[in-house]
């Protein structure tokens, strides 16, 4: 799985709240996600893919 480009990182912003991005990387899956918003979006082939059909709400902890 491609890494996430970091120039792209610096400039990704939470499509709800514009809010920073934070990219979290297990084995089998990379995923971007605001702290906010408590949303996660996963990101394939190194692109992010931040629509609303693919968001997931996270537990808040």
């Amino acid at each position: 799985m491609p890494p996430l480009d970091a120039v792209l990182r610096d400039v990704l912003g939470c499509p709800r709240c514009k809010g920073p991005l934070t990219v979290h990387e297990e084995e089998t899956r990379t995923e971007v996600r605001c702290a906010r918003c408590h949303c996660a979006w996963p990101v394939e082939d190194g692109i992010p893919r931040l629509i609303p059909e693919r968001e997931v709400r996270l537990r808040r902890s």
